[in-house]
C-alpha cells in the first residue's frame, strides 16, 4: 500500500499552476489545458495548448526557479491544434529543490512577430515521500517517518528554537517557514543533489524560507531536533536580519550564531577544542571566513571553534557587539576590517584573547612559540655578525 501511495505521489498531476483571470494583453496569447507533473530529481513534464493567431516558425518553453540566475529556454514542438507536451530531464540541469518555478511559453510567428504567454508557476517540492504536516503560526513541519507525536515534538522544538534565535538576533520572522524532516542523511543528501555525504545533517535555504534536516525517529530524536532544527532556523532568522547582505557574513559568523542557539549543546565540541588546542592543531579564524574544510573531522572542529568564538564575543563584548559585527560584515567589510569596526581590535587580538580565556592556553608561551622562528633567525644573524666583527678586528690588528 505504501509503495502504491508513493507511486501515485510520484506521478501525480500537479494542479498548482495558475492562469491569471484577466484580459489578454497585446503581444500575448492565451494558454489552455495546462498540465504539469514531475518526479522529484528525475523529470518535469509540461503540457499546454497554445492559441495563436497564425502558425509559428519557432516555439519555446522558458522556466526558472527562485534564486537561479539563468532562465532555461527549451525548444518545443506544437501539433496543428497548438498542443505541446515537453519533458525536461533533471539530468540536463538541476532545478533548485523546494523553489517556486516560474514558466511561460514564447513563440515567433512566420511574419517575425514575437508573442508570449502569461507566466505560470508551481512549487518543486520533494514528492518522493508521503509528507505529514503540522503547523502553528508561521511554522510548518513536514515529515514522513514517525507518528503524529514526532511531528508535534518537532513543532514544539521549532517554536523554542525560534524564540532562542529571536532573543539573540532581536528579529521576528514575518513570513512562513517550512521545515522538512528526512528520516536519513542519505534521503536528505539525495534531495539536495549533493550525493550521500554522511555528516551533512541539515541545510537551510534562507531566501526560500525552507529548512531541511535528517532526523530518524527513535531515542535520540529529541537531541537531534534540539540541535538541527534550532540551528537551521537560526540561519533563516539571520537572513531576516541581514537580507541580501547575509551572503557577506564570514562562514564562522553564520555557523557560530546558528550553533550557539542550538537548544542542546554538543558535548563533543569542548573535547574537540581541547584536543586540537593541546596538539596546536586549531584552525585559524581567518581561515574560517570563507568556507569550512570539506573533511568531516576538520569541519566538526570548525563548527566547534565557531560556536566557542561566538560565545566568547557575546560574553566579553556583549550581544550588541555581535550585532554590530554582523552589521559591519554585512556592509561588505572583510574579516579583519569588520572586527576592527565592531570590536575595535584586530581579529588576531580577539582570537588570542579567546585562546587564553576560553581554551586556557598560555598566551605568553604561544606567542613565544610563534616568534621562535624569527628569534632563531635573529640569533643566527647576531652570532654571524659577532663572529665577523671578531674576525675583522683580529685581522686588522695582525
Amino acid at each position: 500500500m505504501r509503495q502504491l501511495a508513493l507511486l501515485l505521489l510520484t506521478f501525480a498531476i500537479v494542479f498548482a499552476v495558475f492562469q491569471p483571470a484577466q484580459a489578454q494583453k497585446p503581444g500575448y496569447f492565451p494558454v489552455s489545458h495546462l498540465g504539469l507533473s514531475y518526479e522529484f530529481g528525475n523529470f518535469i513534464t509540461f503540457q499546454a495548448q497554445l492559441t495563436l493567431p497564425s502558425p509559428p516558425s519557432e516555439a519555446y518553453l522558458l522556466f526558472r526557479a527562485e534564486g537561479e540566475q539563468s532562465t532555461r529556454i527549451i525548444p518545443i514542438q506544437l501539433d496543428q491544434n497548438g498542443n505541446t507536451l515537453q519533458r525536461y530531464e533533471i539530468s540536463q540541469g538541476a532545478v533548485r529543490p523546494f523553489a517556486i518555478v516560474h514558466f511561460h511559453y514564447q513563440v515567433k510567428l512566420q511574419n517575425g512577430d514575437e508573442l508570449n504567454s502569461e507566466e505560470f508557476f508551481f512549487k518543486y517540492e520533494d514528492n518522493r515521500f508521503p509528507w505529514q504536516v503540522a503547523s502553528v503560526d508561521l511554522l510548518t513541519i513536514h515529515w514522513y517517518a514517525g507518528e503524529a507525536a514526532f511531528g508535534q515534538d518537532a513543532l514544539d522544538v521549532a517554536q523554542r528554537g525560534m524564540k532562542q534565535a529571536n532573543t539573540l538576533l532581536l528579529v521576528t520572522p514575518s513570513k512562513p517557514i517550512n521545515i522538512y524532516i528526512y528520516a536519513s542523511s542519505t534521503d536528505l543528501a539525495n534531495a539536495l543533489e549533493i550525493g550521500a555525504v554522511p555528516w551533512v545533517g541539515g541545510h537551510a535555504s534562507p531566501d526560500l524560507r525552507v529548512v531541511l534536516v535528517s532526523i530518524p525517529p527513535g531515542p535520540e530524536q529529541g537531541l537531534e531536533m534540539d540541535r538541527k532544527i534550532a540551528h537551521e532556523l537560526a540561519h533563516i532568522l539571520t537572513y531576516d536580519l541581514m537580507g541580501e547582505r547575509y551572503e557577506n557574513l564570514p562562514m564562522w559568523v553564520r555557523e557560530g550564531i546558528a550553533t550557539h542557539v542550538e537548544l542542546s549543546s554538543n558535548p563533543d565540541y569542548p573535547r574537540a577544542l581541547a584536543q586540537a588546542s593541546s596538539q596546536k592543531n586549531l584552525i585559524a579564524m581567518k581561515d574560517l571566513c570563507g568556507s569550512f574544510p570539506p573533511e568531516s573531522g576538520r569541519a566538526f572542529l570548525a563548527y566547534a571553534e565557531s560556536e566557542s568564538f561566538t560565545r566568547f564575543i557575546i560574553d566579553k563584548y556583549g550581544q550588541t557587539s555581535l550585532l554590530a559585527l554582523t552589521s559591519a560584515y554585512g556592509d561588505g567589510l572583510d574579516c579583519e576590517q569588520g572586527m576592527r569596526r565592531a570590536i575595535g581590535q584586530t581579529l588576531n587580538e580577539v582570537e588570542m584573547d579567546w585562546h587564553a580565556n576560553s581554551l586556557g592556553e598560555n598566551i605568553g608561551l604561544t606567542a613565544l612559540n610563534n616568534l621562535f622562528p624569527y628569534i632563531a633567525i635573529l640569533t643566527i644573524l647576531l652570532v654571524v655578525s659577532t663572529i665577523n666583527a671578531f674576525t675583522f678586528n683580529r685581522t686588522s690588528h695582525e
